[in-house]
């Protein structure tokens, strides 16, 4: 009996974690959702890319994606957005996507990563978690 209740709450554990989503396997954030850094600027730039997982945390809302505390992309699951941002340091973030209302229950989610970017560089970030940590961004490889 031990061995199947152990085997249910891990099953249901693993149901409530997110999956990695390859930014090449991803949907474009559509750009209507995409509402700063959209294009490339002609002074030096670089590159973030954001990828949001698959999966239950946070499924049914989209998700904002802060560069430098400005609100640049609504990005909902499966999605990822190329976000063309000047060189030097900035901060890359996600929080509370106000368009979504209450229905969440986030409270003030906001968390952010500090990267450097040069002229040409391309940063990949991941939106992910679980049922412990909730959403959260970190630098990723895929």
């Amino acid at each position: 009996m031990n061995k199947i209740v152990t085997a249910l709450v891990l099953t249901a554990l693993a149901g409530c974690s997110t999956s990695q989503v390859p930014a090449d396997k991803a949907l474009q954030v559509p750009a209507d959702r995409v509402l700063a850094f959209a294009s490339k600027p002609v002074t030096p730039h670089g590159t973030i890319i954001v990828t949001r997982d698959t999966g239950f945390i946070g499924g049914a809302c989209y998700v904002g994606i802060l560069i430098d505390g400005k609100f640049s992309a609504r990005i909902d699951t499966g999605e990822v957005v190329s976000l063309y941002v000047p060189t030097g340091e900035h901060l890359v973030g996600l929080a509370k996507d106000e368009r979504s209302g209450g229905a969440c229950g986030w409270g003030e989610l906001r968390k952010e990563q500090s990267t450097t970017l040069s002229d040409g560089q391309v940063k990949r970030f991941r939106i992910g978690g679980d049922t412990n940590i909730g959403l959260d961004i970190r630098p990723s490889s895929i």
